[in-house]
């Protein structure tokens, strides 16, 4: 590693929310989200009820850390909804639902909540193959079309 990119890494580390992001699983994203046309991967913490939430397409984390902040820096990010939308898509079927979020720009964590006894790992687990394939819900920023008779 350069002397460059290691004091870069050192200042980024000195970070607290730097430091929180890097806590997460470094690898492809155990989840490819489509709110409306908002594309999002989400990374499930391993030891806290929290997920990560980058926007774009796939992709290992420190790359799409490295494309938020260079490609898609200046993009105007989206409203609280869609971010609560792209989180629930995957928490819902687990029984989870979340709880807050934070984060600004292209990346949010979301903290959740679960109604009861969920084993979220081996529940993320058994469904990571299905979910990279892609899960598709609506934006709810936009109004559904009102049906004709």
């Amino acid at each position: 590693m350069g002397r460059t990119a290691l004091i870069a890494l050192m200042m980024l580390a000195g970070c607290a929310s730097a430091q929180r992001t890097l806590s997460y699983p470094s690898t492809w994203p155990d989840a490819d989200i489509a709110v409306g046309t908002h594309r999002y991967q989400a990374w499930f913490h391993e030891r806290d009820a929290t997920i990560l939430l980058e926007r774009g397409p796939p992709a290992p984390l420190a790359q799409m850390l490295a494309q938020n902040n260079t490609m898609y820096a200046a993009d105007r990010s989206e409203a609280e909804p869609v971010w609560r939308a792209a989180a629930d898509a995957v928490l819902q079927p687990l029984g989870c639902q979340a709880t807050e979020i934070t984060g600004a720009d292209q990346m949010r964590e979301v903290s959740y909540a679960c109604a009861g006894a969920v084993n979220v790992g081996a529940e993320v687990a058994a469904r990571r193959v299905e979910w990279r394939r892609g899960v598709r819900v609506d934006d709810p920023t936009i109004a559904a079309s009102p049906q004709r008779y």
